[in-house]
Parts: structure tokens; C-alpha cells; sequence
């Protein structure tokens, strides 16, 4: 697996391409973009265009702005499909209807809306660019937040979104931010997964699963 990740905009959101597919001579190899925010889009094609890449889909994390801002531009760019759960829908397809909720944190009516996107939903199996991609819906930052457990059968690594950071979590004091859904979702189904695991997380550096077990003060007195 090959990935490369930064932080775009604002919020320093992290965005990456990745891609578990063979390359070949002459032949762009496919990969993916999970959460292109604010400013992304130029460096996600400056990237790709170096490394002889093709986005072949977009899968985002979960429908806050700095995670989403520059959808839109990128799937009709490439001319590419967008996943996204079906609870944070309304944000990517009507940032207006945000606006009102969101407008105090985020820039939701400067966004261009795109209402194409398919849903996934929790234990989906997705495959893109070589990658098998597993859904785990894990609310509580948003009603539609996901991690992305992704493998090409040699390597494999979470892209955690707003769920789990290094040594931190996703807030919840949010519009539609739900504490006891956070617990749950800490609890059941970021405390269950393997210690060697890699966290790719949506701000912040990466981690693993044992790091986070060990340090993660909110991961502590879950039961």
C-alpha cells in the first residue's frame, strides 16, 4: 500500500490518496481520496499528476466542512464517484441546510453542494484501487461518522476520521454530536480492534491502536 497525506486548510484537516494497486508501464495507477477539505483539491492533482496516479473514488470519513469542502470540484475533476454515510448526507448535498446548524464553525454556504454521492453503511465492504475497504459507522462527533479499515492483503491501516486522534478524540459539544454515542462507539468499536493497527486519524499525527489503549486518556473507563 502506498499513501501520502497532509493537512489542508484552516483546520489542518488531514487529506489522503492511497492505493494498494500494482503500477504498470504506461498505465496510471488507480487510487483513492478520503477527505478532501478546504484547499486539497490543488494538492491532491499536483500530486497525482507527479506520481502518475488516477483517483478512481472519493470515501469520506464524515460530512463536516473541513472534510468535505472541496468535494464537489474534485469529483467532477476526475469525473469519479463519492461515498459518504447516509446520516451526514445532507451536509455534502445541501450545505445550506449547515449553514444554519454549522455557520458559527464552518463556511457550509460557501460550498458547493454535491448530491450524487453513494452511501455506505456499517460492516460494508468497499474495493477501490486495489484496496479493500471495511465500514465501521462510529458516531458521536457526527451521526455519520466511519472509520476506513483499508488492506491489500499485506498492509493495512485506519483512517479514523474525527473518531480517534493521537491522544485525543473527536468532540462532541457539536450540533448533532452525541457524548454517549462517542462512548459506544470508543468502547465497541475503536477498543476492539488490534493493537498493531495504524491510525491514519482526520487531524494530527498517526498512531496505533496499543499506543492509544495505553495513552489516550479517553479511551480509559469505558465500561
Amino acid at each position: 500500500m502506498e499513501i501520502f497525506g497532509f493537512p489542508a486548510g484552516p483546520f489542518q484537516t488531514n487529506c489522503y490518496v492511497a492505493t494498494g494497486a500494482v503500477a504498470m508501464d504506461g498505465v496510471d495507477t488507480p487510487c483513492v481520496i478520503i477527505d478532501p477539505g478546504y484547499g486539497a483539491f490543488d494538492v491532491v492533482r499536483a500530486e497525482v499528476e507527479k506520481r502518475g496516479w488516477k483517483p478512481e473514488a472519493i470515501l469520506l470519513t464524515h460530512g463536516h466542512i473541513d472534510h468535505i469542502r472541496d468535494v464537489a470540484e474534485a469529483a467532477a475533476h476526475w469525473d469519479i464517484p463519492v461515498m459518504i454515510h447516509e446520516a451526514d448526507n445532507f451536509l455534502l448535498a445541501t450545505p445550506e441546510s449547515g449553514a444554519s446548524t454549522f455557520g458559527h464553525l464552518f463556511d457550509m454556504a460557501s460550498m458547493s453542494p454535491y448530491t450524487q454521492a453513494e452511501f455506505y453503511a456499517d460492516g460494508d465492504e468497499v474495493k477501490w484501487a486495489g484496496l479493500n475497504v471495511e465500514v465501521s459507522h462510529a458516531p458521536g462527533h457526527s451521526p455519520g461518522c466511519v472509520m476506513l479499515r483499508a488492506s491489500d492483503g499485506a498492509d493495512e491501516v485506519l483512517f479514523s476520521g474525527d473518531v480517534v486522534f493521537n491522544g485525543s478524540v473527536g468532540r462532541t459539544d457539536l450540533p448533532a454530536s452525541s457524548p454517549e454515542q462517542m462512548r459506544l462507539s470508543l468502547k465497541n468499536k475503536v477498543l476492539t480492534l488490534p493493537d498493531e493497527l495504524m491510525i491514519l486519524p482526520g487531524h494530527g499525527p498517526t498512531s496505533t491502536i496499543g499506543d492509544e489503549r495505553k495513552n489516550n486518556p479517553f479511551l480509559r473507563n469505558l465500561d
